[in-house]
């Protein structure tokens, strides 16, 4: 076994001779491993005819193996206590997992046998498949979700960004066996694969185990993601949705990537203009006007395009002026530049975030992967830190004058509001409607 690891601000990475990345950060004073295996291909990659299949696949992984039955994976799991679950996202699926480190070598044998084994049992899947459908049917019944989802379909037309990452419940139902197997086979190769770990872990250790379990991944190929960034479109969609006492409203646009050098200064923007209770947004519209419960600004980065958006709900009568208002506060942030103490204020509840964030295993491991995914460096955290603080008033209004453009922005509006309210909207086109469930 030949392994050659680089180290940077104590973050091992390998490569193991069968192909397969590894991501290691030991940790002092731990008692516990937070592991995880990525596929680093997410809904964004699939097919027109595949859409929601790598989240079923993500649920399937846990229906049994060419070794152990549902029930064996149940008292194994119960056995080694600690923490296991999984999640789909639009560029990457993760397994993951904290153990006490003395089971380490269970949680890797385990993951290599749920991973590379899976037994897609006939009468698993169809059971597992109505409980996606299921899961698909809580987020469309749930206005928030539901709002975000057409959102993005919105923005990024036609892309696998903008897709919903499980599908439509009509397209699940129709997923056959064979292609499930046949996704799984162009997913399971090493370079399309990552192993991170942070806590109580011991580097060589865990790669020999790794060697060991994911041995029969040697020689595999495969085709890794062709990946192009989307083009964004503005628009403006009212959903009708009988019954809703709020309307649900998401305002927004085309933002930076993961992978832009500026995107410290816009995601300092973004809390300025909504990230918390002293952010403008929550004070002209909850505190001043009563609009509202709540409301917040976001980003979603990806690793090639993002967007960010404001989202609210309200009831009907006062949509038009929660718009205005709104309106008004983003022509305010991009004309003229935030208050230098706005910006000190988001920088240390960012640094204080980092901080306790870095005290988290689990929470190392994820920025490691990410750091690792999208090609960043392993940065330590006061380098982190100075990063942040780095940040200036000027930096925040380049970005601002860019991202909130009048032209470019975006509006979709959800709930059971009357006619005349909808065609009265201050916006500078007519809302398009669009009817709930069937668009």
């Amino acid at each position: 076994m030949g392994i050659v690891m680089s180290e940077q601000n104590g973050v091992y990475v390998g490569r193991l001779d069968l192909g397969l990345p590894v991501v290691v950060e030991p940790l002092p004073n731990t008692y516990s491993v937070s592991l995880a295996v990525w596929f680093l291909q997410g809904s964004r990659d699939e097919r027109p005819d595949e859409v929601g299949m790598a989240h079923f696949l993500e649920h399937m992984f846990f229906k049994g193996t060419t070794h152990r039955s549902v029930q064996d994976i149940a008292r194994l799991l119960d056995r080694i206590g600690g923490r296991v679950d999984a999640f789909t996202t639009r560029e990457y699926v993760c397994f993951y997992a904290r153990v006490l480190t003395e089971h380490t070598d269970w949680i890797v044998e385990l993951f290599a046998d749920l991973l590379l084994n899976p037994l897609f049992d006939p009468v698993e899947l169809e059971k597992e498949r109505m409980v996606v459908v299921e899961e698909i049917r809580g987020v469309d019944d749930d206005p928030a979700e539901f709002a975000f989802d057409r959102f993005a379909e919105a923005l990024w037309p036609g892309h696998g960004l903008g897709r919903p990452i499980a599908g439509r419940a009509e397209q699940v139902l129709d997923f056959r066996r064979d292609q499930l197997i046949a996704f799984f086979e162009r997913q399971n190769f090493p370079t399309n694969m990552l192993v991170t770990a942070a806590g109580a872990v011991d580097s060589e250790a865990l790669y020999r185990q790794l060697e060991r379990y994911f041995a029969p991944l040697a020689g595999r190929s495969g085709r890794e993601a062709e990946r192009q960034p989307p083009q964004a479109r503005s628009f403006a969609h009212y959903w009708h949705r009988p019954g809703l006492e709020q309307a649900q409203v998401i305002i927004g646009g085309p933002g930076l990537s993961l992978r832009d050098p500026r995107r410290n200064a816009y995601a300092l923007l973004l809390s300025i203009l909504g990230g918390g209770m002293s952010s403008r947004l929550f004070m002209k519209v909850r505190e001043e006007r009563g609009l509202v419960y709540s409301i917040h600004a976001s980003i979603v980065p990806y690793s090639d395009a993002g967007f960010w958006y404001v989202t609210a709900a309200t009831v009907p009568s006062r949509l038009p002026e929660l718009l205005r208002v709104i309106r008004e506060e983003l022509d305010r942030i991009r004309a003229e530049p935030v208050q230098p103490e706005e910006l000190h204020l988001v920088q240390e509840q960012s640094r204080v975030n980092l901080v306790m964030s870095w005290e988290s295993a689990s929470d190392r491991m994820f920025t490691r992967a990410k750091q690792f995914v999208y090609q960043e460096p392993f940065q330590s955290l006061d380098e982190k830190i100075r990063e942040i603080q780095a940040v200036t008033v000027e930096d925040t209004y380049a970005v601002a004058q860019e991202i909130f453009q009048p032209d470019s922005l975006s509006c979709l509006i959800l709930g059971d509001v009357p006619p005349a309210v909808i065609r009265d909207l201050p916006w500078p086109v007519e809302f398009e409607p669009r009817e709930w469930p069937d668009g």
